[in-house]
């Protein structure tokens, strides 16, 4: 049940806070007042997308709270669902910058919108004014055959199978696609795999191959100036036994003065780097010559190597790579089959399973069938439809839906002697609204929702058929509580509460106001909604023996 509702910069409303009561709360209001506004901010509470025009003139920032009591297990599921702790009352609390960045609070715990419109479809049922048009289309016309009925495990069930079944079909898809791919290349593999098999590169064999290509080419000048550096260094007279004389000369000073240390040690690091020397020189003789193959076979294997790296990625390693994808794509046109094989096994299997469920579940629907098309007839009656004929009717689909295997459609006849036709062929607005209305009076019997908002639902209709509503309208408030905005004094006549909705100017700013009325203000607003066809006194005449017959 709604407590409270709080609206704030929103379009001309400045701050309102309305104290909503059990039972049925009228709205009425002149034309333009704010009705719609106020609609709107429900809407936005419920997590409808929110327009920039919206926005109070001169504010930076919209806010929309509900305060509500005794919540039905669905929606207090919602909240153990998404680790939210329950309190009563519970409080919902949306805030819009002038950005559109949108946040939302339960009990001052940030949620998502798709979290605020989870709990909201269970917190109030608002039937816009337009709302009874879309009970001419099938889709909504089933939702409304579901919420009525008592198979909810059973839709879950079948839509958990379908979600599966078109996973697996997708699946299939990819993998066929894949292995026709496969096919397709096959013979560009197995000639891909050869030509690297042919060569067969090894890591960093390139390198090397360069390395003895150059070495045959500048071997004779490698040979001369290695052997040129040896002699300088180490043969008589060279660099070595010079230093090594130094080196003798030097630790004779050390000995005398410790000073001359340091041109010691330079000596005996000088020593060791020309054993280095001789070292490197030697490893540098590293290729016997009979052991190096011709150069033309070395510039025939760089050459192939060369063409491998600039066809399949610019490195042998790139190269190698390629070559194990290559193998594991043909390897995997062994396998695709079995794999394919089983994934269409599961298809039949799903495909039999939904079969099986979406046939269970149409059995209960057309069980519910016949305990709705007995009950609207009687509504119907009590909204001033006598004699009406209401019959549902299914057909398979083509294809399985998310709603299950038979699509559905009302088919009416409102008049005696007249053929069942489609909702959308036969029955005016005012017999939509009503028909709608029928249905929220049956489903009502379920408690889906414990507030009900109508916006002017009574559109379309007038005089006894009118008063008619406001008594079923009556009726449903007994259990649920109900908020009603409407024009017709007939239907605002049997509210257990009636507010004012009214426009004011303050300070030079439009402001839109809504107020509890006393039996007085009662009179007089009701004696307003009769019209200018009554003078003042006897209207107020008339509206005192409206409301004392409700």
């Amino acid at each position: 049940m709604l407590l409270e509702l709080s609206i704030k910069n929103i379009a001309i409303i400045d701050s309102i806070t309305i104290d909503l009561r059990k039972y049925f709360n009228v709205m009425t209001g002149e034309t333009g007042a704010g009705k719609s506004i106020i609609i709107n901010s429900i809407n936005l509470l419920l997590g409808e997308r929110f327009d920039r025009t919206m926005l109070r003139k001169g504010e930076n920032y919209s806010e929309i709270s509900g305060v509500f009591t005794n919540i039905n297990n669905s929606a207090k599921e919602v909240l153990d669902r998404n680790c939210i702790e329950y309190s009563d009352p519970l409080i919902v609390r949306r805030r819009i910058n002038g950005k559109r960045n949108s946040r939302s609070y339960i009990n001052d715990t940030p949620v998502t919108i798709n979290i605020l419109k989870e709990i909201g479809q269970y917190l109030i049922d608002l039937h816009g004014q337009h709302e009874h048009q879309s009970l001419l289309f099938p889709e909504r016309q089933l939702e409304l055959i579901d919420d009525y009925g008592d198979y909810d495990t059973l839709i879950v069930q079948y839509r958990g199978i379908l979600k599966d079944l078109l996973s697996k079909r997708h699946i299939l898809k990819g993998m066929e696609s894949e292995l026709s791919n496969l096919l397709q290349n096959k013979d560009i593999y197995e000639y891909q795999v050869k030509e690297i098999e042919e060569i067969s590169p090894e890591d960093n064999e390139d390198k090397e191959l360069e390395s003895k290509e150059n070495y045959i080419k500048n071997r004779v000048e490698i040979k001369e100036n290695i052997d040129d550096i040896l002699k300088n260094i180490f043969e008589e007279e060279g660099a070595e036994g010079k230093i090594a004389s130094s080196l003798n000369y030097s630790r004779k000073l050390s000995k005398i003065d410790e000073k001359y240390d340091s041109i010691k040690e330079i000596l005996e690091e000088i020593t060791y780097k020309f054993e280095n020397i001789r070292d490197l020189m030697h490893s540098y003789y590293e290729y016997n010559d009979n052991e190096i193959p011709p150069i033309d076979e070395i510039e025939s294997r760089i050459a192939g190597i060369g063409r491998l790296k600039k066809k399949y990625g610019g490195s042998i390693e790139s190269v190698n790579q390629y070559y194990s994808k290559l193998k594991e794509n043909l390897d995997n046109l062994d396998v695709s089959d079995d794999d394919i094989k089983k994934i269409r096994d599961e298809i039949k299997r799903l495909e039999k399973e939904l079969h099986k469920r979406g046939e269970e579940l149409h059995n209960e629907r057309r069980n519910t069938f016949k305990e709705i098309e007995n009950k609207i007839p009687i509504i119907l009656e009590g909204l001033a439809i006598k004699n009406s004929k209401f019959n549902i009717r299914s057909s398979k689909l083509e294809n399985p839906g998310i709603n299950g295997l038979y699509g559905i459609e009302f088919f009416i006849s409102t008049n005696p002697g007249e053929d069942l036709k489609p909702m959308n062929k036969i029955a005016s607005g005012g017999e939509i609204s009503r028909i709608m209305l029928a249905f929220k009076s049956l489903l009502n019997r379920k408690r889906l929702v414990d507030t009900l908002i109508f916006d002017e639902i009574d559109s379309g209709i007038g005089g006894d058929t009118a008063y008619r509503v406001g008594e079923i309208i009556k009726e449903i408030g007994k259990t649920t509580q109900i908020v009603v905005i409407t024009h017709l004094p007939q239907v605002s006549m049997f509210g257990e509460s009636h507010y004012k909705i009214e426009k004011k100017v303050s300070s030079g700013r439009t402001e839109v106001g809504v107020r509890l009325l006393s039996d007085e203000e009662r009179i007089e607003e009701t004696a307003r909604m009769l019209g200018v066809s009554h003078s003042k006194e006897s209207a107020i005449e008339h509206a005192k023996k409206l409301l004392s017959h409700k």
